[in-house]
């Protein structure tokens, strides 16, 4: 089985179109939504969705912080494989059968998707490309890439780190030590949402900082509602 972790807050409005999405999905599944302390509706959104959709859907708390929730959502799954999924993603119907095939492949432990945004934008393009470029040459991917991997090695691993933002890519650089990860040959579509919001420019320049500073150790809490906050 599959398990699907999404962790949310404030999103009342993409709970619906989101399990519309998982129902399309093909194979055994179980999506665990962790809700971070949203103050909209979102709570009461999910549990109109878990009443109506034909998937096994379990509703958790916890503090905010994807990190967190995330490691909160893996402690209660039962699938062998877990995907971390945001709600602002969708992925084709036979992914879970493409992840399954990656992860018979010889000293494979996960990975991620090839990634696209739902915009024809031009810089948003050039970001998915080299985005791409980085998980396919370093194995490093971002939470909207649809990181997925073994469960057990996912705590052999240690889960992720509780840090402000890029916790996707420390876990990507700790997953690298126990196996490999791939990245298979099926479209994530991810929402551009964030750049329209934030402006496409100024994010895009605070990603590029906010990747510099980590990798020397530094992540400055100011930037936390840039690149974790719709």
């Amino acid at each position: 089985m599959l398990s699907i972790i999404t962790p949310v807050l404030n999103e009342e409005e993409n709970i619906p179109l989101f399990l519309a999405h998982i129902d399309e999905l093909a194979g055994e599944i179980e999506v665990i939504f962790v809700d971070g302390g949203s103050t909209d509706g979102t709570w009461a959104a999910l549990q109109a969705a878990a009443g109506s959709s034909s998937r096994r859907i379990m509703l958790l708390a916890s503090p905010a912080g994807r990190g967190v929730q995330m490691n909160a959502g893996a402690r209660h799954a039962e699938g062998s494989v877990l995907l971390f999924l945001h709600v602002d993603c969708r992925i084709a119907p036979d992914a879970p059968a493409a992840i399954t095939r990656a992860l018979a492949q010889e000293g494979v432990i996960g990975g991620g998707f090839r990634h696209a945004f739902a915009s024809r934008d031009l810089l948003l393009r050039l970001t998915s490309r080299v985005g791409n470029l980085l998980a396919a040459r370093t194995q490093t991917f971002f939470g909207d890439f649809g990181i997925f991997v073994k469960r057990e090695v996912f705590f052999r691993i240690g889960g992720y780190e509780p840090l402000p933002y890029l916790e996707d890519v420390e876990f990507s650089r700790a997953a690298r030590r126990h196996g490999r990860l791939v990245q298979i040959d099926r479209t994530i579509v991810a929402s551009p949402r964030r750049y329209l919001q934030k402006g496409k420019y100024r994010l895009s320049a605070v990603y590029l900082l906010v990747m510099f500073l980590n990798v020397i150790g530094i992540r400055p809490q100011r930037f936390v509602h840039y690149v974790t906050e719709k």
